[in-house]
């Protein structure tokens, strides 16, 4: 008897730091996201009593490292290059959604004030701005988030950019954005192509987009920002899982 109860009181522990780790179930409205695409700046150290130490990105560099998005106290959420974001829930319907950089007084200005659409969760897509050279500017695209199985192509690049999506040709412009099936586990082949300084039409990416059942990818054409770039365009294509989203403000 004793062994028996002592095994359903472990049990119980069991199940109860199981449910304590699992993810917990999203709650209502719906969220954004934040990406960041651009480049680096060039790595710096200094040698310090025979010790290398890395110096920091002089300023406006790399976008600020947390967002703080909504008029409402949230915590803030981290902000990397070509990495999304945590979400951050948001309030139903269009309007301006205000973003601040994580350390800002309270009564400073917005970092960047973005127009939400009335439904559906969405990423806010940022680049530097191109006339400032600097993230203390910063330009935004706000696109939709693509369901399973999908692919969500986006132009951030100043022109319009060719894309041959499998046998399908598509003359995407600067700021446009379309949705495309993946099949699941039969990798698409993309080329993406671009006027070049003499019109010429030049080929500046050549692979393939997959993903798995449950997944979808984001793809994004952007300029490059770094200094002296050899290629104007860059690429970004970023799979991941569609999973119910629980955010840290919830």
């Amino acid at each position: 008897m004793l062994r028996l109860i002592h095994a359903a009181a472990i049990a119980a522990l069991l199940l109860a730091m199981t449910s304590a780790f699992a993810a917990p179930a999203a709650g209502g409205g719906r969220h954004a996201r934040f990406l960041a695409l651009g480049e680096s700046p060039p790595f710096r150290q200094e040698i310090r009593d025979g010790v290398r130490y890395e110096l920091e990105p002089p300023a406006g560099s790399i976008p600020p490292r947390e967002l703080i998005a909504g008029d409402k106290p949230s915590p803030p959420v981290s902000l990397r290059l070509g990495r999304i974001s945590p979400p951050v829930k948001v309030p139903a319907g269009e309007g301006p959604l205000l973003v601040k950089r994580a350390g800002d007084a309270a009564d400073a200005l917005p970092w960047l004030s973005v127009k939400t659409p009335e439904t559906g969760d969405f990423i806010v897509m940022l680049w530097r701005d191109p006339k400032a050279a600097s993230w203390q500017k910063a330009k935004s695209l706000v696109v939709a988030d693509a369901p399973a199985g999908q692919a969500r192509i986006v132009n951030l690049f100043p022109q319009p950019v060719r894309m041959l999506w499998g046998a399908e040709s598509i003359l995407l412009p600067s700021g446009g954005s379309i949705l495309r099936p993946i099949p699941n586990n039969a990798p698409v082949s993309l080329t993406i192509l671009t006027a070049d300084a003499s019109g010429a039409m030049k080929r500046y990416y050549s692979g393939s987009v997959s993903a798995n059942s449950g997944e979808r990818c984001l793809v994004a054409t952007y300029r490059a920002d770094g200094e002296s770039p050899r290629r104007p365009l860059k690429v970004s294509i970023l799979r991941e899982p569609v999973v119910a989203i629980a955010s840290p403000n919830e």
